[in-house]
């Protein structure tokens, strides 16, 4: 096994330990081009290069540790801004500890992590002090807030302990000219804890993973070795997500790729199409409605037959090396700003169906799979294939093995390298569960690997059904072969009862597809889907039929990375 051939070549990157030499390193190749454009307001936008967003970070980092923020845990909550970016760059370049906060996490929530996190400042975007002031009545811990994009202190919102990022910025000035190297690190140590980020909590309460300069930079390294960036990429996932901040907007900047963001999902239309991207970082749901809308206005254009036809034409063409893509399908893409044609895609399964249309028109999605407490990248698709069903090859900077395999192959993937975490946060015992005897980090997740290490996955560990008869049977890939079967059917998780007699359904349907054939109240949507399900069992090996279904009219509660909380499914509540 050659695996070479799916890398690009070594470059700078294979001996970046920090993650601040990212920066230094942007700064010299690539000073004066944008590095970062965001909307400010209805109409406006601001930018800022390379060179002038280094000078910012340094100054900061300046201001933080000479100021009396040396080694203190400092948590970041905000909307997506080179402002949030730079902060998190000058805490992890040797001053403290950063912890990223989910802005869209309720107060009582929010106060824990804080609590949990030992975080007593803060550096907060203006719009998130509403929901600050919720959070300080529950958590009196916080000795001084900081706050980004704000001009003047009358509108830190009453907030007594409140001081401006900009003044920041202007002090780190003045004391990088009083005398640099006094004021800032003398050096940055690549296996000190440098931010705790909190798990999505899909199974259960949240845990803080402590991640090293190391660990990121493990991900970056492995990143730059089987992807490379494009001009002008798009942002539009949660920043405090580490798929989204390390995975996207850190590998961008060794790129030398100009990060556009999207202030707001309600924006998103508007915003593709003012910055015109050719990739973005997103996540199934997104792509999955992203072709449901596609779909949606090729039939109402009444081109469909026309358009299925030149998807035939086109890949016919495209096996003795013709690529009319982009010419072919450039009226649907301009709705996408013209020049879209690379998705990094991760954070959930994905259906080959969903990659295999925005392929056909033009754009490829590299599929990946990661884990936050991998910095969080595992495998990426490589520029070079993108094989199918597979979430990607291994990192370079990874090493992998299926422990126990069954007779497919199929076992526990368990992962070693720069990238796997410290530990969990206050958490000794939970940490050591994770962890082998030998050393490795047990991902939960069942897959298995191919003979050139592209990885597969099967479904999660705690998931898996085991029948009476001894049969493995993985309820993603019954719920996602479902949701392909059964167009009516939105959302739906698969389980077994608690007495093990049987595989069930719980299923969230679309009423506007339900209603369009005559079915609106839970029974008759139930009779509707009923023979549906029927033809889908004939299809299916014995042991994975579904012995009945049940039908919800309340879609799934979801972590802010749009995955299915099943713990909190009664239904499946074991």
């Amino acid at each position: 096994m050659n695996s070479d051939r799916f890398y690009l070549k070594k470059e700078a990157v294979d001996s970046f330990r920090v993650l601040y030499q990212i920066l230094s390193f942007a700064k010299d190749n690539y000073p004066d081009k944008t590095a970062f454009r965001q909307p400010e307001g209805k109409a406006d936008e601001s930018s800022v290069t390379f060179s002038e967003f280094f000078n910012n970070t340094e100054a900061l980092r300046a201001a933080l540790y000479s100021g009396g923020f040396k080694d203190k845990h400092i948590a970041l909550l905000g909307e997506t801004s080179f402002e949030w970016i730079s902060a998190y760059l000058a805490i992890t370049g040797g001053v403290g500890v950063a912890v990223p906060i989910d802005k869209e996490l309720p107060p009582e929530t929010m106060a824990k992590q804080l609590e949990f996190a030992e975080c007593d400042t803060m550096i907060c975007s203006l719009r998130s002090l509403r929901k600050l002031k919720k959070v300080l009545p529950l958590y009196d811990g916080l000795k001084t807030v900081i706050v980004m994009k704000c001009e003047n202190r009358e509108k830190t919102d009453g907030i007594e302990n409140a001081r401006l990022y900009d003044e920041l910025i202007e002090e780190g000035k003045r004391l990088l000219k009083e005398d640099a190297e006094k004021h800032l690190p003398s050096e940055i140590d690549a296996d000190k804890t440098c931010v705790i980020i909190f798990t999505s909590g899909t199974t259960g309460a949240n845990k803080g993973v402590c991640l090293s300069n190391r660990n990121i930079m493990g991900t970056l390294r492995g990143c730059a070795r089987l992807l490379h960036y494009p001009d002008v990429s798009f942002s539009v996932l949660p920043v405090n997500h580490s798929y989204e901040l390390h995975a996207h907007i850190m590998s961008s900047m060794y790129c030398g790729t100009t990060v556009c963001i999207n202030d707001d999902l309600k924006n998103l239309v508007k915003n593709i199409e003012r910055f015109r991207p050719e990739m973005s970082c997103m996540v199934p749901v997104m792509l999955e409605l992203l072709v449901k809308k596609l779909k949606k206005q090729i039939a109402e254009s009444g081109k469909e037959k026309a358009f299925y036809k030149m998807v035939k034409i086109s890949g016919f063409l495209r096996k003795f090396g013709i690529d009319i893509r982009r010419r072919a399908f450039g009226e649907i893409l301009s709705a996408l700003g013209g020049r879209l044609r690379m998705i990094i895609c991760g954070g959930a399964p994905l259906s080959q169906e969903t990659v295999d249309f925005l392929s056909n028109i033009g754009i490829d999605v590299y599929n990946g799979y990661g884990i936050t407490e991998c910095s969080p990248v595992v495998a990426v698709n490589p520029l070079c294939e993108i094989r199918k069903n597979s979430v990607g090859h291994i990192l370079p900077t990874m090493e992998v093995r299926i422990d126990s395999p069954d007779e497919n192959g199929n076992g526990e993937i368990q992962l070693f390298g720069d990238n796997v975490m410290k530990g969990y946060y206050k958490a000794d015992e939970d940490t050591s569960k994770v962890f082998t005897e030998d050393g490795w980090f047990r991902t939960g997740d069942i897959g298995y690997t191919d003979s050139d290490d592209f990885l597969y996955i099967s479904g999660r560990l705690k998931n898996l059904i085991i029948l009476p008869n001894g049969k493995n049977v993985f309820p993603e890939e019954i719920e996602e072969a479902l949701m392909k079967k059964i167009p009516c059917i939105k959302e739906c998780v698969v389980y077994a009862d608690e007495e093990n007699t049987g595989i069930y359904a719980l299923i969230y349907p679309d009423s506007d597809i339900c209603a369009g054939s005559g079915a609106e109240t839970a029974g008759e949507i139930k009779e509707y889907i009923r023979p549906q399900l029927d033809a889908f069992n004939s299809e299916m090996p014995a042991y994975k039929r579904i012995t009945d279904f049940f039908i919800t009219d309340k879609e799934f509660e979801k972590s802010t990375t749009h995955k299915i909380q099943r713990f909190k499914i009664a239904a499946v509540n074991k």
